[in-house]
């Protein structure tokens, strides 16, 4: 007897699809911007672009932007039975999101102020 397939969740459109080619910093970048106008975000990725949303995620969870609500795998056999594999990890926001959103932007401005001069 085999046991039920379990897929991943039905998604709506609050996502943010992670490349191999994609950079963690500009991952994060992209999720705190998202995160100005929305609660939570998912984000998806395959085997190669894995690394880079679990690093982005991680980083944003410690340092209070975000909570994690599901980190989901799913493996699905194509065609040709070559394993595709899925990574999910939908985040949602904290309470102090914007606070500390609003205290990096100073500091980058601030930052960006004395390279010009400098």
């Amino acid at each position: 007897m085999s046991q039920p397939q379990e897929f991943l969740p039905q998604l709506d459109k609050k996502e943010i699809r992670v490349n191999v080619t994609d950079n963690t910093k500009r991952v994060m970048y992209l999720i705190k911007e998202f995160l100005l106008n929305n609660d939570y975000v998912n984000l998806i990725s395959g085997t190669g672009g894995a690394p880079i949303s679990v690093r982005a995620a991680e980083s944003l969870v410690r340092l209070g932007y975000v909570h994690y609500e599901i980190i989901k795998t799913d493996t699905v056999l194509n065609k040709k039975e070559r394993r595709k594999t899925k990574l999910l990890i939908k985040l949602r926001k904290d309470q102090n999101f914007k606070a500390l959103y609003d205290e990096n932007e100073e500091i980058r401005k601030r930052t960006q102020e004395i390279m010009k001069s400098g």
